[in-house]
């Protein structure tokens, strides 16, 4: 049977090769783009597998709800819970903190700046990380301990074995000198936990609010169950924990008031599902949307299914073709069966040499969807082999079943004596249209989500931001809080050749410092509502240009206008400070126009702030995420870490960085930095949907194409069959226009049909999707349009060629065809 199906084959390649190259490149191209999807989805969900026992490493979350603002969840959480979370709840195993800082590594002339995370001894004991040199169980108990990754030992050494090596590590202005006690091993597999280098908590870091108060966080707190139970009995008792140990009275500082539970709550999330849960988390940038990640998974199961369905129609349109074989055989004492298990093996067998190419295509892609999607995607044989016999199988069977069926049902009597080859009647021809539907509707949905996707992530890319966007670099944190340094860097920035202006702030574009406190109207009944606080130094209003919607920005002609510091703002009660709102906060404070909040008072504690302008939100954050309620002050006092920021003009941007190291360096020496484009430290608000944005227009692209060899196909043993048909209507009349309008119209008929079907799934998926954007793009009809008019072009200059054949053809050839 082998020997006969090969043959078979064969024999179609001399025969048919058009049939059979249309079919080897459908199936060949629906697996390839099946098989890349397939690592791809299989790559997203393996985040932190490689990790021991990841289900049950449990990550608590904190959850800040605010009258005024819509609720929020954070990673980071307050360190003051820790040592009570081992006392209240002894199914955990252990637990540890993690907090990341930025660190300069120095090895002699060589230094690095690393993102390190500062632990608890008992990490290891925690989040297991394999170590390639070191003892995890001792690799963090001395003070003076670091854990280098691979690459960092690599880069500040020239070799990963480095155990007993010392190094100095400078962190907040602080040198110290520390000894490796530990290398850790390369990722096998995709991690949300990958720092460049661990170390105990220095002492001096105990002291700092996040550590002694319930309303500051700067970091994660992990603990380790061991059972999925364990984790439901603590979720289910967080509530009483948070009462517990946060309340206190109203004017208590490190407490979260009298009722904590109304505005604070914990949660828990594993490391298995990080990856994911992210998105929803403020500042999880790198998160994945689980729904684009599960859309790609239905492409690629719908690029094999589009496969199948061109396969399925190309054998039953040239079924007839096989018609005298099937009789002739079977008169000579072929069976039935005989004759389904040979056109199922030959489907087979067609389908593996398609499965042969689409691994040779997929090697070839897997590095281009790498880069394009910002993965490490790399071919896993031990996994692709086997997945890929069983898609060959499965496909080869889906692709052969029908056809077999209904050439093995042909009776030769009724064969032989046909002048014509059966051509299954209309029921053939409307299942084989049918199929052109499905294929066409499959496609025409891809490209609609397609330019969804594509046109929302140009929004997030160009939408207005609040702010002159274009010509200004921001510098990494200034990692300092001596006021001397900070003004040095602020006046060496402004005497830079080609500098417009220069200020400090607190916030930036891609927040990553937020410090949020409590303000309240004065007056009766009001509530407070939860803002988020920005302090700025220098010419801020020149550097970002904010759009005022009311009153004026600061003046240093006004005392009000300068705030007291961080540190000493708190303790100015009796004193009134100058601020301006955004226009987020006049709306959660209930004011019913920016003029009518100017010269409101407004309090904070027991500090008085007064309002004296009302600009436009600035969006800082992801288009996914709500612009906050802010309160802008001004200040001479030393900011919390603030990030400097440059307007610049006449110069390319470049040399614009070189001249910002150049001016920054004599004054910080060990601490360098990189100025920014704000483009660039906000594309990773919208890269990802861009990534994914490229990735659907190649598959809809091969999705229209593989249905295009199909309608191809189709039209070829469609011309065939109506070559007599054509020569009848020319010899009564017909012109060449008449018989080429209605031949296009019977092929693209279907494909309209289609794009009609599509349209309705499309829109309802994409509005779905879009629901979790703040700032998103609006939908209507037209905007699918475009997608249905290039779609029925490209089925139009499909089958042009065989078409315009077919009604050129002189009426005595037509005739005398069959």
């Amino acid at each position: 049977m082998l020997f006969t199906i090969l043959r078979s084959i064969l024999r179609q390649a001399r025969r048919q090769p058009l049939y059979l190259a249309l079919n080897v490149l459908g199936l060949g191209l629906g697996m390839a783009v099946c098989l890349v999807l397939t690592l791809q989805v299989r790559y997203e969900y393996s985040f932190n597998a490689t990790i021991p026992d990841a289900a049950h490493v449990l990550r608590l979350d904190s959850h800040l709800m605010f009258p005024g603002s819509a609720p929020q969840e954070y990673a980071d959480v307050p360190f003051i819970a820790f040592p009570f979370l081992r006392t209240d709840f002894p199914q955990i195993v252990d637990t540890t903190r993690y907090e990341t800082e930025d660190y300069q590594l120095h090895n002699g002339d060589r230094s690095i700046s690393a993102d390190a995370a500062m632990v608890d001894p008992s990490f290891f004991n925690v989040i297991a990380l394999p170590l390639e040199h070191g003892d995890p169980r001792s690799a963090l108990s001395r003070p003076d301990a670091i854990v280098l990754s691979a690459d960092t030992a690599q880069a500040l050494f020239g070799t990963t074995d480095v155990l007993g090596r010392t190094l100095t590590t400078d962190h907040e202005g602080h040198r110290s000198s520390q000894t490796v006690t530990g290398v850790l091993a390369r990722a096998s597999g995709p991690v949300t936990i990958a720092p460049d280098a661990l170390t105990p908590f220095p002492s001096d870091e105990m002291q700092k609010p996040q550590f002694t108060r319930w309303g500051s966080s700067s970091g994660n707190i992990f603990l380790h169950v061991r059972s999925e139970a364990d984790r439901t009995a603590i979720a289910r008792n967080l509530t009483r924990f948070v009462i517990d140990h946060a309340s206190g009275t109203a004017n208590d500082d490190s407490s979260e008031g009298v009722h904590p539970e109304r505005r604070f709550a914990l949660s828990l999330v594993s490391l298995r599902e990080t990856h994911f849960n992210d998105l929803h988390v403020v500042g999880g940038d790198d998160a994945t949307d689980r729904s684009v990640v599960n859309i790609l998974a239905l492409i690629g199961a719908l690029a094999l299914l589009l496969a199948v369905l061109n396969a399925i129609n190309l054998a039953t349109a040239r079924s007839g073709l096989r018609a005298r074989e099937v009789a002739i055989r079977k008169t000579l004492g072929a069976t039935r069966k005989a004759l389904f298990v040979q056109f199922v093996g030959e489907a087979i067998a067609s389908t593996a040499i398609g499965g042969a190419l689409a691994l040779a295509l997929c090697e070839i892609a897997l590095p281009f969807t790498a880069a394009l999607t910002g993965t490490t995607l790399h071919m896993d044989y031990g996994f692709t082999l086997p997945f890929l016999l069983c898609v060959v199988l499965l496909t080869g069977l889906a692709c052969g079943i029908y056809p077999a069926l209904v050439l093995s049902s042909y009776q030769p009597a009724h064969v032989l004596a046909a002048t014509r080859m059966p051509s299954g009647g209309r029921g053939a021809t409307r299942l084989r249209n049918g199929l052109v539907i499905v294929q066409f509707a499959f496609a025409v949905a891809f490209a609609i989500c397609t330019l969804v996707v594509n046109r929302q992530a140009h929004f997030m890319q160009s939408q207005d931001l609040g702010f002159a966007r274009d010509g200004i670099l921001i510098s990494s944190d200034i990692m300092t809080s001596d006021i001397a340094k900070q003004r040095a860097i602020l006046e060496a920035l402004r005497h830079t050749p080609g500098v417009v202006s220069a200020s400090l702030s607190e916030l930036t574009p891609h927040i990553d410092n937020r410090h949020r406190f409590n303000v309240t109207p004065v007056g009766p009944q009001r509530e407070d509502i939860h803002v988020l606080g920005d302090t700025v130094v220098g010419d801020y209003a020149t550097t970002y240009r904010p759009r005022m919607l009311a009153g004026r920005w600061f003046d240093s002609s006004h005392g009000e206008d300068d705030s007291p510091g961080d540190e000493a703002f708190h303790k100015s009660s009796g004193k009134t400070w100058n601020v301006v709102l955004n226009r987020t906060a006049v709306s959660r404070l209930g004011f019913a126009s920016p003029e009518s909040a100017i010269g409101t008072p407004l309090k904070s504690g027991p500090v008085m702030l007064r309002v004296i302008g009302v600009m436009e939100d600035m969006r800082f954050v992801s288009a996914r995420d709500d612009v906050s309620p802010q309160i802008t002050f001004n200040s001479t006092a030393a900011l919390d870490y603030p990030h400097a920021s440059v307007r610049f003009s006449g110069v390319p941007e470049n040399i614009m960085k070189t001249r910002l190291k150049s001016a920054w360096d004599p004054v910080f020496p060990d601490d360098p930095t990189s100025f920014r484009t704000v483009q660039d430290r906000m594309s990773t608000f919208y890269i990802t949907e861009q990534r994914r944005g490229w990735l659907f227009s190649i598959a809809s692209g091969i999705a229209i194409f593989i249905a295009c060899l199909g309608l191809y196909g189709l039209a070829s043993f469609t011309a065939l069959r109506r070559t007599h048909e054509v020569g009848i209507r020319k010899a009564l009349g017909a012109t060449t226009h008449n018989v080429l309008t209605l031949m296009l119209g019977d092929f693209l008929r279907p494909v309209l049909l289609a794009c009609v079907m599509a349209a309705f799934p499309a829109l309802f998926v994409m509005r779905s999707w879009l629901s979790g954007f703040h700032q998103r793009i609006a939908l209507s009809w037209l905007d699918f349009a475009p997608v249905v008019l290039v779609t029925l072009l490209i089925a139009a200059l499909t089958v042009l060629g065989q078409t315009l054949r077919l009604a050129r053809a002189e009426p005595a050839r037509a005739l005398r065809a069959e």
